[in-house]
């Protein structure tokens, strides 16, 4: 590790495209993606340290280096005050999600032994556009029989227990670790989660892969982690006025990640990192950071070592930013 822990740019980074069964077909028409794969697009990695999924660095002078390499050359340049997962990543991973069907009914485990990576997932939603009548599964109904949920989860009795939340464009769902939930049809959204890829699926709705054989479920396993102590998830929502410059609204914090809406308007403004990794996506308009040029879907880190960055949106409509602040 370097000595200096000199401050970085501002990261850019080359998304990951993954191929889901589940997967739909907005994101690469709004995104103008190139697909590498004849399936359905369910995700992109846009900013990622996970093992063997690490995503690179897209100009500037780190040009194609990977975040893996960034940390291990200089974590404390990266992460500044915030801490690295229990397994030494850099702690948050951002994604987005097009659910052109149902995703599984899963949960994810906490940190420690229910996890095989040691680290577990908790992750927050951001809703960027769902078809009429879609919603997401976030929690189990009010008074679920603990004995009765563990007899009916792996089949498709498990709706009955399942708590449906309708959602609109800019709402906030806070998904805890031990948190039943799955993400349903028609529902578009940004993900910032720990740096885990730890799911245990209860119940796949009965459908085929891409292989064309039943998904395997981990019955077990979730049944172990489901924290029934857990209400129903509440949507938050950012309201902004119509000022020209940069404002912030939080929408969820926990201990590893705290998530706040911004919004940027053509003046701009100065965003201070308070010595934090803050991670930041384009979830609408442009404008720009610095001198370089901000577009839908953009994710861009902003290391721990800077004091702050330079936003300003387009004078057209407002910059809309969804940032992660890696605790």
């Amino acid at each position: 590790m370097a000595a200096s822990h000199s401050p970085l740019e501002p990261l850019f980074f080359h998304r990951i495209l993954k191929e889901k069964v589940w997967g739909g077909k907005s994101l690469s028409k709004t995104l103008e993606l190139d697909l590498p794969f004849e399936g359905p697009l369910g995700e992109t990695w846009e900013l990622s340290d996970y093992p063997g999924e690490e995503t690179t660095v897209r100009g500037g002078a780190q040009d194609g280096v990977s975040l893996r390499v960034l940390m291990e050359q200089d974590s404390a340049a990266v992460l500044g005050r915030s801490r690295p997962s229990a397994d030494g990543r850099f702690p948050l991973l951002v994604k987005f999600i097009d659910a052109g069907d149902d995703l599984s009914v899963q949960i994810h485990p906490a940190d420690g032994p229910q996890s095989p990576t040691g680290v577990g997932k908790t992750e927050a939603w951001y809703i960027l556009d769902q078809e009429p009548g879609s919603g997401v599964i976030c929690g189990l109904k009010p008074g679920t029989a603990r004995e009765v949920f563990e007899a009916e989860a792996g089949d498709k009795r498990v709706r009955n227990h399942l708590a449906e939340i309708e959602v609109k464009r800019g709402d906030c769902v806070f998904v805890p670790s031990g948190q039943t939930h799955a993400i349903r049809a028609g529902v578009v959204l940004c993900e910032v989660q720990q740096t885990s890829d730890v799911t245990y699926r209860m119940y796949d709705w009965d459908r085929l892969g891409l292989d064309g054989k039943p998904r395997d479920t981990h019955l077990q396993q979730a049944l172990e982690v489901v924290d029934y102590d857990l209400a129903p998830a509440r949507p938050t929502h950012a309201e902004f006025d119509a000022q020209p410059g940069l404002q912030i609204q939080e929408l969820a914090s926990c201990q590893y990640f705290r998530l706040a809406a911004l919004q940027v308007g053509a003046e701009g403004g100065y965003l201070s990192t308070d010595g934090l990794a803050l991670t930041l996506a384009v979830v609408g308009g442009r404008g720009q950071l610095g001198d370089r040029e901000l577009v839908y879907g953009d994710t861009v880190l902003v290391p721990g070592s800077l004091d702050q960055v330079n936003l300003v949106g387009s004078v057209e409509a407002p910059l809309e930013i969804l940032m992660g602040i890696a605790l």
